[in-house]
This record gives structure tokens, sequence and C-alpha cells, in this order.
């Protein structure tokens, strides 16, 4: 099992406890998000917090109450920075290179207008370096080279190295979430479809659908691919796993991790261990993916 995705699961499970316990002015509650960098030196956490209740809103007054995002270095177990937010955060990433971190917030006002946002700082100096507003999920291409980014209705993908804005990949827009499978041009989204949902598998150079699985009742939010891009996993209610082949997104198996809740799904770089991480409590189920 590799290094980084033992410090991964590592984070999930306890790492919340101490690091929240090293910082007085935080309160001892568990992050919502973690994110390891590609060296496995670095980790940061993500803590949802409320706004100040002003329009426009702000990290609320009291440290006690507001977002804090955070970023740790693993040998010290030092904070290297931190900074204040609000609203739920649903993922943390660092860029292939660990020179970015990334985060994605959802918010909605008392009076119903949504204020999403994706913003990415640079992890050496912790000073934000790109904001994306009313975007609401993302993802680093294998490559290092682009972000996939998810507004309301648009799928935009846009190079880091200027910001220019690559391609608007159609088939995806107003997907739930996103995910890279495996190659910088592929690019697999959580769609809804005649009231059911799905993943969907688009050639971005080519705007087109290359596949998609079968249509779900429910909804789901999380996607995790395997380095090779043959597997993808996808994350349900009532502690389910299900396991997809790609690129046809035919099902291979579904895990039942046996907890209650949506379910992070986690894959190690080698698509040789598959992880079910449960949103309630915290718990970690690891199975052999090849079985």
């Amino acid at each position: 099992m590799s290094r980084h995705f033992l410090l991964s699961l590592i984070a999930f499970l306890v790492l919340g406890h101490s690091l929240a316990s090293a910082a007085p002015f935080v309160p001892k509650r568990d992050p919502q998000c973690v994110a390891v960098s590609p060296s496995g030196t670095i980790v940061a956490t993500a803590c949802s917090g409320m706004s100040d209740d002003t329009f426009p809103p702000r990290p609320h007054p009291n440290v006690r109450k507001c977002g804090v995002i955070a970023v740790w270095d693993v040998e010290s177990g030092k904070r290297l920075w931190r900074a204040e937010t609000y609203g739920d955060i649903t993922k943390l990433a660092f860029s292939v290179d660990g020179s970015l971190l990334a985060a994605s917030r959802l918010y909605e006002s008392s009076d119903g207008i949504a204020l999403d946002e994706v913003r990415l700082w640079d992890v050496t100096s912790g000073k934000a370096t790109k904001i994306l507003d009313r975007c609401h999920a993302f993802d680093f291409s294998p490559d290092g080279r682009a972000l996939a980014v998810l507004s309301r209705t648009k799928c935009v993908v846009y190079a880091l190295n200027d910001w220019t804005k690559e391609t608007q990949v159609k088939p995806l827009g107003e997907s739930l979430a996103v995910a890279f499978a495996g190659d910088a041009n592929l690019l697999c989204g959580i769609v809804k479809s005649e009231g059911q949902y799905a993943i969907r598998l688009c050639d971005i150079a080519k705007g087109t659908v290359i596949s998609e699985s079968r249509r779900l009742d429910d909804p789901f939010y999380a996607l995790a691919v395997s380095a090779d891009g043959a597997t993808i996993a996808s994350g349900h209610d009532g502690g389910n796993v299900v396991l997809w082949n790609l690129p046809s997104l035919e099902v291979r198996t579904r895990m039942q991790t046996g907890i209650k809740g949506h379910v992070q799904p986690l894959l190690s770089p080698d698509g040789r261990y598959l992880a079910g991480g449960c949103q309630e409590n915290g718990d970690v189920i690891i199975w052999d993916a090849r079985t």
C-alpha cells in the first residue's frame, strides 16, 4: 500500500483531532475535508463554518464559528498557514506538482442566493491565486496542466499556466461532480438525466460523450479514479461504494461498508486498494480492489 494512500487514510481518521488540538484559536472539531500533497510532506484540512450574515457575506467574526482551511507540515505537525472562510467545504486537493491547493465551497444566503466558489492558493505563501465564483466542483488534470470546474450550468476546463478557458465540455453542463478519467482528455461527471443520476464520460477535445453508466434513482456526489484510468469509484448513500469499468462505465461490483450516510470513495494510486469513508462518523473500510 502506497505511503500517500496510507497518509490520506490516517488523515481522514485521526489527523483532525491532533491538528485541531494544536491550534488554540480553533475548537476541537474534525475537518470535513483532508488532502495530502503529492510529496506526502504537507497535509491540508478544512472545517466548514458560518458567515457573518451580512451581504456580501464574510467569515463569522467568532473564530470558533468560521470555516478554516489550514496547511500543516507532516513531520513537525506545525501549521504553515491558515485561511478563514464560510459555507460547506466539499473538496480539497493539491495540484499535481504540489504548488497549488484548491477548495470548493457551497453556500446559500438567507434570501436564497447561491454563492458557491472554487478557490486556489499558492501552497508556499498561502496567498489566493484564483477565485472562481459561482462554481461548486473541480478536478486537476493528471498531467497537471489544466483544471476542470463546474458552475451551475457549465463545465469549463482552464489552462493552469495562464487561466485561459481551453474548452467548454457541454455534455457535462449542470453536473454534480467531475473527475478526470486517468487521461487529460477524458472527463467524467455525475449528471442528472430524466430525473435519475448517472456517470458520463466525455472526450474533452471533441466535446462528445464516450459512454454513460446505468441510471440510479438517488443523487450521488463523489468520484475517485484510479491512476491507470481503468476504474472509477462512486460513493452513495447507505454506505454503498460502486466500482465501474472505464471507459465502458459498466458496473464491476458494489461494496457495502455497513455504515450509514454518504460514502467518500478513495483509490490507491496503483488501483489495488479501495477505501470508503463514512461522512457521519469518520470510519473507513478498506478492500482489495482486485478481488
